[in-house]
């Protein structure tokens, strides 16, 4: 997300991508081990150090989209019995002026 930002100033660094591509393949390629060599060395402390509000802010997070779902689902419900009852009301309307032009 930064990266689209601040893409008209990285432009002008020189060879800006071919690092980035150099960095990911370091990072992703079992044969260097990039990857582990960042989680050993910088992420492995802090998320032991943070675990416990990590899963507290899962927690909410799961709280929160457990709420909005069930929100949904029923403005889901509600909105498609009101479009029901009308589609009902406008085919009985319809139906109603249909017997009154056959008599």
């Amino acid at each position: 997300m930064i990266e689209v930002c601040t893409d008209f100033l990285l432009y002008w660094i020189p060879f800006y991508y071919a690092f980035k591509l150099a960095f990911l393949l370091w990072a992703m390629l079992p044969q260097t081990k990039g990857a582990k060599f960042l989680y050993d060395s910088f992420l492995k402390d802090f998320l032991k150090k943070n675990e416990s509000k990590i899963d507290a802010a899962l927690e909410d997070a799961k709280r929160t989209a457990k709420t909005v779902s069930a929100e949904m689902a029923a403005a889901t419900a509600e909105i498609s019995a009101a479009g029901l009852k009308a589609a009902s009301d406008a085919y009985a309307s319809k139906e109603g002026e249909s017997s009154k032009k056959d008599e």
